[in-house]
């Protein structure tokens, strides 16, 4: 595999995943992102999806958008698009990966991470700095955990599903897909698709629909 890649988006999620595409001692040849082309970003180019295409069409890719349905949408163009192209994941050197672990396709494994044992994430997923899944966990596509969430073995999160900081979510829970689970909050019971959830216990608070903005 080339140790070069392509990073899609230019927004300070993609700074931190530059910082991870470095530590696994990838050089960065380009930024793709049409509103801002032609500028930098890290003393990088920055292109036109169009620009990449042309230039790139083989390249090792990362899609660094930190909303989780935008960046399957992307993903799904991308790989339309540039089917020759490549997405692999990328882990931070000071991860540590459990044993019969296994990491999928476009996932971004943040610096002090840890990915407990027999457990299975997703493609193109976010493991956020400091953030930890224990043994037996279930990551699905496009899902996310923010800076210092913590969950027990069996924890089960569901598609584009978003954990907030330091979420807490106690052994064997199983958390829907399109979830949006509020930052600090202690997830004691399981929670359905599509909704919005928070507090200490954590509670339903309202629905959400597909492709909602998770931050809002």
């Amino acid at each position: 595999m080339s140790s070069s890649i392509v990073i899609v988006g230019t927004g300070g999620h993609a700074i931190s995943v530059s910082n991870v595409a470095l530590s696994c001692g990838m050089s960065i040849i380009a930024y793709v992102d049409d509103n801002k082309a032609g500028g930098k970003v890290l003393g990088t180019p920055i292109i036109t999806k169009q620009q990449c295409i042309g230039a790139h069409p083989a390249e090792n890719l990362v899609i660094a958008i930190g909303d989780n349905s935008v960046r399957e949408r992307v993903y799904n163009e991308y790989k339309t698009e540039l089917p020759n192209s490549k997405f692999p994941s990328l882990i931070h050197k000071s991860a540590v990966i459990g044993i019969k672990s296994k990491i999928g396709n476009g996932t971004v494994v943040m610096p002090q991470v840890n990915v407990g044992p027999n457990s299975i994430v997703g493609e193109l997923c976010i493991l956020n700095t400091s953030s930890t899944i224990d043994h037996d966990c279930q990551m699905q596509s496009y899902s996310s955990i923010a800076p210092g969430v913590i969950t027990g073995g069996i924890v089960k999160i569901g598609i584009r599903s978003a954990v907030s900081i330091a979420v807490v979510i106690k052994h064997g829970i199983v958390i829907g897909d399109d979830a949006v689970i509020g930052a600090n909050s202690y997830v004691n019971k399981d929670l359905g698709n599509n909704l919005v959830a928070y507090g200490n216990p954590c509670k339903f608070i309202r629905n959400r629909m597909k492709g909602d903005a998770y931050l809002a």
